[in-house]
């Protein structure tokens, strides 16, 4: 009690102010069975006073007296004889502190804690260090692999074309923007191989080349000169005039390069250097080096034979190693630690430390130009980690002293603890107290957790309930698996006591599937891809249900486990299967609409030709034979008798035409005249000029297969006026053995795909309907300003027409 006396003495202290009634906390105890106003006292601060327990003072001016001690007319110097005789009771409190074994189990403590938080802030300091290492080895990663996939876009553009020009190599290059978006690549170049015998016609058509360079290269010559059985000659080289002195080197005349490179063909992997590269001229540096083979295009490269074979050159990329690492890590990490990177080898050699001995491996040092520290061994952090980085192991060593990883805040805290601990030892009973209260907390946030752990699992299942979603999971050495709640509900079971085995899962599958799944499963376990299937199961009770079944590989705190999800999709199968058997219907009754349509256009036809036709014809001849009479002798009759005669004339040409337009009575003559009829009219009506190629003789064809390809031809030229702006239409029309073998083809405008794909071409939709109709095939080939080309094969047999889906090809570009 005299402590907290004493503590709140210090505070109203600190609080001086000219108001007379500035009392402390133990002052007020001191006298408060005195003074009952003492109860309701507030501190005054600035002369200025707050409500508490009713009494109220405002300004400097006390309306009510605070403390019953001054109002009896109690002096400030009793008030300061009280406070010496606290002062005489701390003296008392001290000796007996000194001499209690429950303070000096607390110094104990203290010193305790103040080890512990030395600890603790060198294992800060520890992690934090690793926290920068690893966050140094993941931007050397990241920016590494950058630069590769660099080197592999570059080797993509030879796969472009069969052959690209030094100008194209060049604009590739460029658009990279090496300096500013890679800077630690110093050049990308692509190296020719040849065999001896082309040496000669390789340097004539280097010299010639002036696609970059006005009069090409008149002094190019291999380097160096001499006869070798292969050559492979740096080309193209980029940026050219920083690396002029590369230009028509043959790297193959370098016994260790050549046999990277023929590595590298053999295998159509990526080969490093390895080693640093000292780089002169006039932008000297030391770097690394990488290579890709490049092959024909269209050659097979399984094995190693056919990548001999199809091998055309490689392309490569310099790194300054120095820019490479400056520009993936943060300057001021730099600043912090230092970071040596080691080439240990190949990926298939075994890894060697990096160390003095293996000084030659060295390629980056960030120290490399700072003046050398020599830390205490104790106080420096090292750290070893090793990355593929292509074909080679590279080894990071990154060292950093203690101290830097220290805030001076860091290094007094074990002190500031200590200190701390032995002021609060005398506090023993508070800091209990805290304990059992953080306890309690701890307590009680478990249980929180515990709570919501378990709504999140009901809320889980539930969800898997409403999805018929269910999880699983299988050990792949021992075969036990982990079903869902919603897992056993989808297969009818109930739960099995030592829990399910994979073979209780197949035993569930469906007997035409389990098969399938099983090698699935296998296949996604041996080569860690994702299992996707869709298969039936038979429930414990024997109903058959559709399942869709996804799995991958995953892992929990101990072991990989592959992980999966079952759904029941029955429903939804059942729906897929509604609606094609609604699509296959729909498809049988437009067929049968068209079949029903060409009959009434058929019939139509004859009865305007059979009753109107020869009403008409009758027509014309007694008016004929009146203008004949009447020609003499009744001229104004006559007259009156051609008008009547020209509109009869035009009645038939209109007749004529409505018969045509409902069904051609050429087609009754055969598909071929049917044909030739069209393409005429095509001409009259259009103007454009129309080329018709076909056999002589007359293909044997039923009349629903003239018809339909008539009508294909008819709406295939309404569509070449309507859109294509075509100049020339080709109409090819030929058996191809059991088919027959319609093509359109216009130089028209094209078809653009978005409007291939609209909704609104009902047009192309009744020609896909139409060859469906007869188990044909349509294909659409068109390019925009390219023209368009339709082509239709119809099978000659009949007897193949089954209720099959369409098979149409679109190759719309």
């Amino acid at each position: 009690m005299f402590l907290e006396n004493n503590i709140s003495l210090r505070t109203r202290h600190r609080q001086k102010t000219a108001c007379p009634h500035f009392v402390s906390e133990w002052l007020a105890s001191a006298c408060r069975q005195e003074c009952p106003y003492t109860a309701k006292l507030a501190a005054c601060r600035n002369g200025k006073h707050r409500t508490v327990g009713g009494v109220r003072t405002v300004g400097g001016t006390n309306q009510q007296p605070r403390c019953g001690c001054i109002r009896t007319g109690r002096s400030i110097k009793q008030m300061n004889d009280l406070f010496l005789g606290k002062m005489r009771i701390s003296r008392r409190f001290l000796i007996s502190l000194l001499t209690s074994p429950a303070w000096w189990l607390g110094v104990t403590g203290s010193l305790l804690l103040h080890i512990l938080v030395t600890q603790v802030v060198e294992d800060k300091a520890k992690s934090q260090f690793e926290y920068f290492a690893e966050n140094a080895q993941l931007a050397i990663q990241n920016r590494v692999r950058s630069y590769i996939d660099v080197l592999r876009g570059t080797a993509a553009l030879f796969y472009t074309a069969d052959n690209i020009s030094r100008d194209q190599f060049r604009a590739y290059i460029r658009e990279l923007k090496l300096e500013s978006s890679f800077p630690g690549i110093t050049n990308l170049n692509f190296a020719r191989h040849f065999p001896h015998a082309e040496k000669a016609a390789f340097e004539a058509s280097v010299r010639r080349d002036d696609s970059v360079t006005p009069g090409g290269y008149p002094n190019f010559a291999v380097i160096p000169a001499g006869e070798r059985k292969d050559y492979n000659v740096l080309t193209y080289i980029e940026p050219m005039e920083s690396n002029m002195v590369s230009f028509g080197v043959d790297m193959a005349a370098n016994a260790a390069a050549a046999n990277a490179l023929a590595a590298s063909r053999d295998t159509g992997q990526l080969v490093s250097s390895g080693r640093l590269i000292r780089i002169s001229g006039p932008h000297s540096h030391v770097g690394l080096a990488m290579r890709m083979p490049v092959y024909r295009r269209g050659m097979p490269i399984k094995t190693v034979e056919q990548r001999r074979a199809a091998y055309y050159g490689s392309v490569g990329a310099g790194f300054d190693v120095n820019k490479l690492m400056l520009g993936a890590i943060d300057a001021n990490m730099l600043d912090t630690m230092r970071i040596r990177l080691y080439d240990t080898g190949a990926t298939d050699e075994p890894s060697q430390a990096a160390s003095a001995a293996a000084s030659q491996h060295l390629i980056f040092d960030s120290a490399e130009n700072r003046p050398a520290e020599r830390p205490a061994a104790g106080d420096l952090f090292i750290k070893r980690i090793s990355m593929t980085v292509g074909p080679r192991v590279w080894e990071a060593e990154i060292t950093a002293p203690r101290s830097r990883m220290l805030n001076g805040f860091d290094v007094s805290l074990a002190w500031i603890v200590l200190v701390g601990g032995l002021l609060a030892s005398t506090l023993l009973f508070s800091i209990y107290y805290s304990m059992m209260t953080a306890r309690r907390r701890a307590v009680e946030l478990a249980r929180e957790m515990t709570k919501d752990l378990r709504t999140s699992e009901a809320s889980l299942a539930e969800a898997q309930q409403m999805a018929s979603l269910g999880s699983w999971t299988l050990d792949p050495d021992s075969g036990r698996m982990g079903w869902s709640a919603e897992t056993y509900r989808i297969f009818g079971m109930n739960l099995f006591n030592d829990g399910p085995q994979f073979d209780d899962f197949l035993r569930r599958i469906h007997a035409d599937d389990r098969e399938r799944v099983r090698q699935g499963i296998a296949h996604a376990i041996d080569e860690g891809t994702e299992f996707n299937c869709e298969h039936r199961i038979t429930r414990l009770d024997g109903a058959v249900r559709w399942v869709h079944s996804i799995a991958r590989f995953g892992r929990d705190d101990r072991q990989a486990l592959l992980c999966g999800t079952i759904m029941d999709i029955t429903d939804r199968k059942h729906t897929v299967e509604a609606l094609k058997r609604s699509q296959e219907l729909l498809r049988d009754l437009t067929a049968h609409q068209d079949r029903v349509k060409e009959e009434e256009r058929k019939r139509i036809a004859r009865e305007i030709h059979d009753e109107l036709g020869q009403t008409l014809l009758a027509l014309r001849i007694d008016v004929s034979m009146l203008d004949a009479r009447t020609g003499a002798s009744h001229p104004k009759l006559n007259e009156k008798v051609r008008s009547a005669l020209n509109h009869i004339d035009a009645t038939v040409k209109t007749v004529r035409t409505i018969i045509n337009n409902l069904r051609p009575a050429v087609l009754d003559l055969g598909l071929v005249a049917a044909i030739e009829w069209q393409v005429a009219e095509f001409r009259r009506r259009s103007g454009i000029t129309c080329e018709l190629l076909m056999d002589e003789k007359e293909l044997a064809i039923d009349d629903a297969r003239a018809t339909s390809l008539f009508r294909i031809l008819q709406e295939s030229l309404t569509n070449v006026i309507r859109h294509a702006n075509a100049s020339h239409v080709i109409i090819e029309l030929r058996q191809d053995k059991t088919r027959l073998v319609m093509r359109i083809t216009d130089d028209g405008i094209g078809i653009a795909p978005e409007r291939r794909k609209s909704g609104t071409s009902f047009g192309l939709v009744g020609v896909e309907e139409r060859i469906h109709a007869l188990n044909g095939e349509f294909r659409i080939t068109s390019a925009t300003g390219e023209g368009t080309t339709l082509t239709v094969y119809i099978p000659l047999d009949p007897s193949g027409e089954q209720d099959l889906p369409i098979n149409l090809i679109d190759s719309t570009q």
